[in-house]
């Protein structure tokens, strides 16, 4: 079956506001691919009442055209790029101009040529960058390759666009980075000398600790592996560090240097950027006119701390599901902070409940 991809409109003038749905992918529509029952129906119900609705995820590594062609296969339904927002699509504006024709590190299988294609000239893949410093990473080394001194051109930025490929080198090659101020050929500025400051920018997409697949249990990621380098970057830049402190660093009279804290911007839900991010591209879908006190935005999703939270951050209503990593009592949520609008064994039901026959 051949599939169009077109953009919805509504008219608010159709009555009182607007349903509209900022919709979680994994463990709320689908789990690693696979549809949640349901959730096809649930899809092609909106899509048939015009109700405008975007897929909002904390997963990345590819571009959003990529990711809309998958889901429109996924859920035979036409999604189109605009209804896509990406982990890393709030980069887009905040990231790409500044760095446009600058050296940055991207972390993420292939997400080299993704970040390319964002309009980051300069970047490079952590492979990409591996191969061009073969000595830092002696377990991928090629016996061609030639070491480069970055001094002129050294990175300005990681950007973690996606779970590292390889955890051990991802962190290697990124502390090597931060610790030099972008050029690890040159010192270790930010462990000889106190007074530095860190230059590199690091910008996180994903918060999120773990998140539900097919496995029994959750599994880890983005926000896991910040916490990795946050500790690495802490005990590498403390004096107590008997590891990374070189002789030099030895004087029994020196300071104690307690370690330094990483500083680093992360985007993602439930962050406010993101929640502008699928704003704006849920106003898309509306005529010229329309601004979202039009509209009901509704939030969908399993994850507590990421889908319900956005909606907290955004002052929208939220729907918390079943199906995925959060199976438990709303009213515990509420100790935390993320108590949902409401919960519902699937996203079908949401959709039954908000969308009456």
């Amino acid at each position: 079956m051949v599939m169009t991809t077109q953009t919805q409109t509504f008219d608010p003038n159709d009555g009182p506001r607007r349903l509209a749905f900022i919709l979680d992918i994994d463990g709320c529509l689908s789990n690693e691919g696979v549809p949640i029952a349901g959730s096809k129906e649930a899809l092609l119900k909106l899509k048939s009442q015009n109700i405008p609705f975007v897929f909002c995820t904390n997963g990345g590594g590819q571009l959003e055209s990529t990711r809309a062609a998958k889901l429109s296969k996924t859920f035979d339904i036409a999604i189109s790029p605009e209804q896509v927002i990406l982990s890393h699509t709030p980069l887009r504006s905040e990231v790409v101009p500044r760095f446009k024709n600058q050296r940055v590190l991207i972390v993420g299988e292939n997400c080299g040529e993704v970040a390319r294609a964002y309009g980051l000239t300069k970047a490079e893949g952590l492979r990409e960058y591996g191969r061009r410093h073969p000595s830092l990473f002696p377990r991928r080394r090629e016996e061609d390759a030639v070491q480069t001194d970055d001094v002129d051109d050294p990175v300005r930025a990681i950007l973690f666009f996606e779970d590292p490929e390889d955890l051990g080198e991802s962190l290697q090659l990124c502390l090597d980075a931060l610790l030099t101020n972008g050029n690890p050929s040159g010192p270790r500025t930010l462990i000889d000398d106190e007074d530095a400051k860190q230059e590199v920018e690091v910008w996180f997409t994903n918060p999120d600790l773990v998140y539900s697949g097919l496995a029994r249990h959750p599994r880890v990621t983005q926000g896991s592996y910040r916490l990795c380098l946050e500790a690495l970057y802490h005990s590498a830049t403390s004096s107590t560090s008997t590891s990374y402190y070189s002789s030099n660093n030895s004087d029994q009279n020196q300071t104690i240097n307690k370690g330094r804290t990483l500083h680093a911007t992360t985007v993602g839900k439930p962050t406010p950027l993101t929640g502008k991010t699928a704003l704006t591209k849920l106003l898309a879908q509306c005529p010229p006119n329309t601004t979202e006190r039009d509209l009901e935005i509704w939030t969908a999703g399993d994850n507590p701390y990421s889908d319900v939270a956005l909606a907290h951050t955004m002052g929208w209503n939220s729907a918390l599901v079943r199906t995925g990593i959060w199976n438990g009592d709303a009213l515990d949520l509420e100790k935390g902070g993320v108590r949902p609008t409401r919960v519902d064994d699937s996203f079908a039901f949401v959709v039954e409940a908000l969308l009456p026959e």
